[in-house]
């Protein structure tokens, strides 16, 4: 059965971001304690004498199968990291839950496969913020969304759901699969929303006025020119300049004024190493610059 996500921001005060911010912090421990205990399974498989002539085998599906008994046997199987999270879990079980808990071992693990079947070269640490999402399994327990309202371990936060938004109202209607927090750094701050898996195809847009699909799927030839921070699209009906990643802090300019300031400063604090007209003086080898 098709999904689709509904996004919708939590109207959020102080007390509650910081309750969120610490709840992220927590998960991403909870990661990095995952991923160290994946590589640390991992390292002692591929020092045993049976993984090496299970690696010199044909590549064919016996190859598999004694691979896949070897991560039984090492721990490097998903169940196996849901039994390693739970003594964590239960630690922090006033502000993640055992499901949580579990769909943070599970992004873990699938991170892990990667690097296991060479896909990448390496799997790497979260830092401190680098961890923005967090997601339950149902909407049943854990991470839910109850009656417009995000409901997690005694924390519950309203979601902004204008009147206006008929698209918001029809998809609320399909059943919540399960739901995941998101925190976005936007304009200098920290702001969450809460994004719900719903079953079905999402609602058709209905133009009020004209009573046409919004969005529909049309014809006609359209160019598209990308740049580097606008893309322009120009069709017969309708031509449009947008910004790629507007919520990006533009610093170019802050940068070019820091420079010249740097620039400025070593010139003035290395004259002997200048010409009259502002060029170096390569032939000037007696001292270093100083900043």
């Amino acid at each position: 059965m098709s999904n689709f996500v509904l996004t919708l921001e939590l109207k959020t005060e102080k007390w509650q971001e910081d309750i969120l911010d610490k709840r992220f912090n927590i998960g991403r421990q909870i990661y990095n304690a995952c991923l160290g205990e994946l590589y640390k399974r991992y390292n002692t498989m591929t020092q045993r004498k049976e993984y090496n002539k299970v690696l010199e085998m044909p590549k064919d599906k016996d190859r598999n199968k004694e691979f896949n008994k070897l991560n039984k046997k090492y721990g490097l199987t998903e169940y196996s990291l849901h039994k390693y999270v739970k003594p964590m879990q239960h630690y922090f079980k006033k502000n993640i839950d055992s499901f949580t808990a579990q769909k943070i071992a599970t992004r873990a693990f699938r991170a892990f496969e990667k690097y296991m079947f060479l896909e990448s070269k390496k799997v790497y640490f979260k830092k401190y913020g680098e961890l923005n999402s967090l997601e339950g399994k149902s909407n049943g327990t854990g991470i839910k969304f109850q009656d417009d309202k995000l409901v997690w371990n005694k924390l519950e936060i309203s979601a902004i759901i204008k009147k206006s938004d008929e698209y918001a109202q029809m998809a609320l209607e399909n059943k919540i699969k399960y739901c995941r927090i998101l925190r976005r750094f936007i304009r200098g701050k920290y702001k969450y929303y809460i994004q719900l898996v719903l079953e079905g195809m999402p609602p058709i847009k209905i133009n009020k006025k004209t009573g046409e699909i919004k969005n529909s799927i049309g014809s006609g030839r359209v160019g598209i020119d990308i740049g580097t921070q606008t893309i322009a699209i120009s069709s017969e009906a309708d031509t449009k300049l947008l910004e790629l990643a507007p919520d990006v802090n533009y610093i170019e300019k802050e940068k070019r004024l820091l420079l010249r300031k740097l620039d400025r400063q070593r010139r003035a604090n290395n004259p002997n190493k200048y010409n009259e007209d502002g060029t170096i003086k390569r032939e000037n080898k007696d001292s270093v610059f100083v900043n």
